[in-house]
């Protein structure tokens, strides 16, 4: 076994464990978004969503991780939050994974407001998918808050209602794009830098993609500023990083490339 090979090997090992035994309760998987995956809640009802029409959540099959999932059937059936202090002029990514049967769409709606119901600043945001053929899928979409955002509002619904169609959400995801490599782009001192796009595309296709990926991404959002506050004011600390820690890290996966990239269902 080469080097190069043994070295992978290892990598996805480790890598691997630390999805697999991350605690499901660690930190909630949608960032910002409260109770992204419905697993919280009285009976039919979530917690942190406002619900509409005959929209609940249920525990029955098919739920993308967890045990219960949103559903709607019907005109009016909605899901409602409002997620507070959003900061003006950052771009954030927003992501939710999309069950669909028969000839209807699940939609995401996010749009950003100053002050809740106040005015509403730029068009909304929509992710969107027909019938997903038994499966969820995930969609994603990359915003940045206008001048004045304080608020912004996710909306989860469904149009084009056949008699017997269903659309269901799991995991809906709030978060800054750009934390993801705030460590990282300490280290190498830019934004730019050519392996910071390679973590950013396994972030994309590989992490978010799975609900113990987003719990992991989740859980590096909330340690990493301070700790990359550390590094880029320590220049003996910012090479260790790089070079012990990132560079063996990207070079892996840019190793392993072909096995990973260009996972996520793009229909």
């Amino acid at each position: 076994m080469s080097r190069h090979i043994r070295v992978m090997v290892a990598g996805l090992l480790i890598l691997s464990g630390v999805l697999v035994f991350l605690p499901s309760g660690y930190v909630d998987a949608g960032g910002l978004v409260l109770n992204p995956g419905f697993e919280l809640g009285e009976a039919e009802v979530p917690y942190g969503w406002d619900l509409g029409g005959n929209a609940l959540r249920v525990d029955t099959e098919p739920s993308y991780a967890g045990s219960w999932a949103a559903r709607l059937t019907g005109e009016g059936d909605t899901l409602t939050q409002w997620i507070e202090n959003i900061t003006p002029l950052v771009t954030y990514e927003a992501w939710g994974w999309i069950y669909v049967s028969g000839n209807v769409t699940g939609l995401i709606y996010l749009d950003f407001w100053e002050g809740k119901g106040g005015r509403q600043l730029v068009p909304t945001t929509v992710l969107s998918t027909d019938n997903t053929k038994g499966y969820y899928s995930q969609k994603t979409a990359s915003m940045q808050a206008p001048v004045g955002t304080t608020h912004l509002r996710i909306r989860l619904l469904g149009i084009g209602w056949p008699d017997g169609g269903e659309v269901r959400f799991d995991e809906v995801g709030f978060y800054p794009i750009r934390m993801f490599c705030f460590i990282a782009t300490a280290a190498y001192g830019t934004d730019t830098a050519i392996q910071l796009d390679v973590l950013r595309d396994f972030r994309d296709q590989v992490l978010l993609s799975s609900a113990l990926g987003s719990h992991f991404v989740a859980a590096y959002y909330r340690v990493s500023p301070g700790l990359a506050d550390l590094i880029a004011g320590n220049d003996l600390l910012r090479a260790v990083v790089r070079e012990a820690l990132l560079n063996p890290v990207v070079k892996l996966l840019q190793v392993s490339q072909g096995l990973w990239s260009a996972r996520l269902d793009t229909t």
